[in-house]
């Protein structure tokens, strides 16, 4: 059965409130997940400037640590302190344990991401791609850029702090280079193939615990299952499909620009962009599709080939570990009027079955489509992640309701029928521990394959710790 959640996950790390100066503020992995996630902090302003004032901004700048070949300065600990303070955070005063614990804490933070950077940068497979760094510095920018009156109030914000509109541009952007590159080669080195940790009952329900207080109330939800019943082309329209695939193809092998055929001739939503795939892993895209990308060496060019969803043809372009960049061209055989009619009669028969049939038993059957098979989706995201069509049958059918035939556009573009039943309708309320567990589940694993990892390359480094 193939069974899908439209339920969006939980906020996994929903802001808490403010602490009293004598609690901990940092919760354990918090501050290397953030690092991780690239986040920055704009200038501060006068006021914060002096809201967070402390007697060490006096003190001549010093080294804290020593990791590899690499220093960390005693200026870095105070940034990330300022940058807690930033979103709501109440810090220690400075002198006091809780101030001292919170110090060494981001010390350890920045060993950690100092010791996966210097890994990330050995490993000479991993590239950043310089557009999506300058996607993500204008992105900052126009934040950074919102929180102040205008140009000149931003620039007097970075003069107080020594900095120039370039020079903290500079800053940011190989920031955001350096937390891109960290994320890639975490996702690399850390995944459930490359090392196995487990996550213990006992472990979830403490996660869930201390996060319930947290957690957004879980929406009104409705779970249907479907038949859905695609419309496919005829043995003579798939051949004419090859064929003009075919010699597209041979263009490509001549020397003709991949990206040019694609935006060309692909009937998929990436042809606008060349049919640029991306970066993707196995999972990303159906099994077919991925076991010939994989099979291909970097700059190869595949057989044409069939898919559910038409015939292909891809380019990858470059592969590093587990994960390819690529291009496809996807031409669709044509269907017509009396394709659809034969399948629209075909589901309309299967709606009036269901009224008397076991819809269950009529699902294994017949449906035919890479769609699932049966769902649950939160009430206020059917007209928003669902086709039109199921609007008016999952907001107003009660349970046991059948409706269809339903007519829309499959994610893959191919025209299709579904006949819809409506299992249950639940009221919004509390998540379960049940409900939340996956998410848990994924969530603590990848926390524990990284302080493995983090582990492993910190006992291979010389670390040298001088104290904040």
């Amino acid at each position: 059965m193939k069974r899908m959640s439209l339920i969006q996950d939980p906020d996994p790390s929903p802001r808490e409130p403010p602490r009293p100066a004598g609690m901990r503020a940092v919760r354990p992995g918090w501050l290397l997940a953030a690092a991780l996630l690239g986040l920055t902090t704009p200038p501060t302003t006068a006021a914060q400037e002096q809201e967070a004032a402390v007697p060490e901004a006096e003190l001549v700048d010093r080294v804290v640590a020593i990791v590899g070949d690499s220093a960390i300065l005693f200026s870095q600990v105070i940034q990330r302190e300022n940058n807690q303070r930033a979103v709501g955070v109440q810090i220690p005063a400075p002198g006091t344990p809780e101030s001292d614990e919170l110090r060494s804490a981001i010390l350890e933070s920045l060993i950690d991401e100092m010791v996966l950077l210097q890994a990330a940068a050995r490993d000479t497979l991993l590239t950043i791609d310089d557009e999506l760094v300058d996607d993500s510095l204008q992105q900052h920018m126009a934040g950074v850029e919102a929180q102040y009156a205008d140009r000149a109030a931003l620039n007097e914000a970075l003069r107080l702090e020594g900095l120039t509109l370039q020079s903290y541009r500079e800053m940011l952007r190989v920031q955001i280079a350096q937390g891109m590159l960290i994320q890639l080669y975490v996702r690399t080195r850390t995944g459930e193939g490359e090392i196995a940790v487990e996550v213990t009952d006992e472990e979830l329900r403490a996660a869930f615990e201390a996060r319930r207080q947290f957690l957004q109330e879980r929406p009104a939800t409705v779970t249907f299952d479907q038949i859905v019943l695609e419309v496919k082309a005829s043995d003579s329209a798939k051949a004419e499909a090859r064929v003009e695939l075919e010699g597209i193809r041979e263009r490509a092998l001549a020397g003709e620009d991949f990206a040019e055929l694609a935006t060309t001739y692909s009937h998929d939503g990436s042809a606008q962009a060349g049919g640029d795939l991306g970066w993707f892993r196995r999972g990303s895209w159906i099994k077919e599709f991925e076991d010939v990308a994989f099979a291909l060496p970097e700059g190869g060019i595949s057989d044409v080939f069939e898919t559910a969803y038409g015939f292909h043809v891809i380019l990858v372009e470059r592969f590093r570990y587990s994960e390819r960049k690529a291009r496809h061209i996807l031409i669709r055989p044509a269907t017509g009027t009396a394709d659809r009619g034969l399948v629209r009669q075909r589901a309309t028969e299967l709606a009036e079955r269901a009224q008397t049939e076991d819809f269950r038993a009529l699902v294994e059957q017949y449906h035919d489509s890479l769609e699932p098979d049966s769902g649950t989706i939160a009430e206020r995201e059917i007209a928003v992640r669902l086709p039109a069509a199921y609007l008016a049958p999952l907001t107003a059918g009660q349970p046991g309701a059948i409706a269809g035939p339903i007519q829309f556009t499959t994610r893959g573009g191919l025209d299709a029928f579904a006949i819809v039943r409506v299992i249950e309708r639940r009221p919004a309320g509390e998540f379960t521990f049940e409900e939340y567990e996956p998410l848990l589940q994924r969530q603590l694993g990848e926390q524990k394959r990284l302080r493995v990892h983090v582990d492993d390359l910190r006992a291979r480094t010389y670390i040298e710790i001088k104290g904040t």
